[in-house]
């Protein structure tokens, strides 16, 4: 390939393509995770996605989060929820302690 009197390697437009494949892969990866965080989000009556993690905590201080399970479930996911960084460990210490009847 070559532009007036400059050869250009073969290489080049390649080299050139990569950046540009690896940000549309990205874009469809965020698009996907997006998606499916939104679907589960409407599954578990959250109205707004921007306000999740008042919503969960607001929940979480009324006692109306995993209403129903057991014990075992309930501390696993309380777990699962400080890990993820959606309640503090204030909101998470309070929950357990409700959660083992305290």
């Amino acid at each position: 390939m070559s532009i007036g009197d400059i050869d250009i390697p073969v290489w080049v437009p390649v080299l050139m393509a990569v950046p540009i494949v690896l940000f549309l892969v990205f874009l469809v990866g965020l698009t996907r995770h997006t998606r499916r965080n939104l679907k589960v989000m409407r599954e578990a009556g959250i109205d707004d996605p921007m306000t999740a993690g008042g919503q969960i905590a607001a929940r979480l201080a009324q006692g109306r989060i995993m209403e129903g399970s057991s014990t075992e479930d309930r501390l696993r996911e309380l777990d699962d929820l400080l890990a993820r960084g959606v309640i503090s460990a204030d909101e998470h210490a309070d929950a357990r302690r409700r959660a083992l009847g305290g």
